[in-house]
């Protein structure tokens, strides 16, 4: 056995001990100045690792809402004060950008760091004292920590989570028993909009099992015992862990909430994308707003999803191209604009822009917003960007990693007039930038 100290923290919330061998090791849940009593146990030849027998804990975790903080894979940063979490994200960030691109960004901080999220997603498993409702445990996927409550979603959210349990407690045999394959439930979304009354209830079963008589009497007693407004049953692939995946079944409500955002209503379907927090997200969009440049012809939106970004700015242009690769998005993001907007003309096309730009067409004084997936833009696209995008660009970002990557590609066509980094996720290492391009000699 030997005793390792931990020496800092991690952008991602880890600590840092210098294993026996000498080597870094990061180790979640640990607090600079705690104590580790560790083995180094040999797993496979040429291979070994870190086992902690006891954390000799050196700071107070009264920080700590959550019950199973420490188990739970969602959280990682509760233990760590608020100040310093905002300093461990964004710090490495901000330098870098100014290091490397010579691009200056402010911190936003969010005021409200707890009950933020309007989705969770948790896993159901079959368990010998009673139905097991949770999360996966960080680094072991198949091992779930049971939650009673979550303390980074509503309260609303929470007394549905404590009633479903009790649906549960009273029929297990609904819960898919992974190893014996009996049962069908795998998974709860519980989906509450910030800015409205609305919430859904999302319980994800195996195909097949909608067929069996058992499901009957659980519909009865979820319409009897659960109070919420729309209760959806979906059903995927036995094998597929995913959650609010797959053919519906509508018991009660409607298959979409309603979530307001700038005094923007959006119709969410149960299966959708959507801003797990919307408040938290206001910084970027008022941002956005207030540099709208003075003439709005086209606004093109790149990776629009649900056409989010299209129809909050879409009264301020004549018109508006989105572009997107999932079929089924691109089809709700044309009705919604058309209803939201019905004197503006618009063009949503699929468009897989990792592949082509082809179909993307720019005029001089269009304004481009674009928000990617974690992994970035891709290289078609920034090359678009440089060679032949417009006078104004915004982009917005959930990985200003990757973000940094991709603004290297057109940065010489560019200046960056501004910038912002926001904490949407408050306890979690994720973060969310946006950047304001404007095209040299315009």
């Amino acid at each position: 056995m030997d005793k390792v100290k931990v020496e800092g923290l991690n952008p991602d919330f880890s600590g840092i001990v210098t294993a026996p061998n000498g080597k870094k090791v990061d180790i979640f849940y640990v607090h600079p100045g705690d104590e580790l009593v560790v083995e180094y146990v040999k797993r496979r030849p040429r291979q070994r690792s870190l086992k902690i027998h006891e954390i000799i804990r050196n700071h107070s975790w009264d920080l700590v809402q959550c019950q199973v903080f420490g188990e739970c894979g969602g959280c990682t940063g509760q233990h760590i004060p608020y100040p310093s979490q905002i300093n461990l994200k964004f710090d490495p960030i901000i330098t870098s950008f100014q290091r490397d691109l010579g691009i200056t960004i402010k911190p936003v901080l969010e005021s409200q760091i707890y009950a933020y999220r309007s989705r969770m997603d948790f896993s159901v498993f079959p368990g010998t004292e009673g139905p097991v409702i949770g999360q996966r445990q960080r680094g072991n996927f198949r091992k779930v920590v049971p939650i009673q409550t979550c303390s980074i979603q509503s309260e609303w959210a929470n007394l549905a989570l404590k009633r479903v349990r009790s649906v549960l407690e009273g029929m297990p045999n609904v819960i898919w028993d992974r190893k014996s394959e009996q049962g069908g439930l795998k998974y709860l979304t519980i989906r509450k909009a910030q800015n409205t009354e609305d919430g859904m209830l999302v319980f994800t079963f195996t195909e097949g099992f909608e067929s069996h008589p058992l499901l009957d009497e659980f519909r009865k007693v979820c319409l009897a015992d659960l109070h919420q407004g729309s209760i959806i049953f979906c059903y995927n692939r036995p094998k597929s862990e995913v959650s609010a995946v797959g053919r519906p079944e509508l018991l009660r409500g409607k298959l979409t909430f309603t979530e307001k955002v700038l005094g923007q209503s959006f119709e969410v379907p149960f299966d959708s994308f959507f801003q797990p927090n919307p408040n938290g997200f206001l910084p970027i969009l008022h941002f956005i707003q207030e540099r709208l440049p003075e003439e709005r012809e086209v606004l093109m939106d790149l990776f629009c999803g649900n056409g989010f970004f299209s129809l909050l700015y879409g009264e301020y242009f004549q018109h508006v191209d989105g572009y997107e690769l999932t079929e089924s998005s691109i089809a709700i993001a044309s009705t919604l604009f058309a209803e939201t907007h019905p004197s503006k003309t618009h063009s949503f096309q699929v468009s897989n822009l990792f592949l082509s730009t082809e179909n993307l067409h720019s005029k001089e004084n269009a304004t481009l917003i674009l928000d990617p997936p974690r992994a970035g833009a891709g290289k078609l696209v920034n090359h678009w960007i440089r060679e032949k995008g417009p006078r104004d660009v915004f982009y917005v970002s959930c990985n200003p990693y990757s973000q940094i990557e991709d603004v290297r590609l057109f940065i010489g066509a560019y200046e960056c007039v501004g910038g912002i980094i926001i904490d949407p996720y408050p306890h979690t290492p994720h973060t969310e930038t946006v950047l304001h391009f404007r095209r040299k000699g315009s």
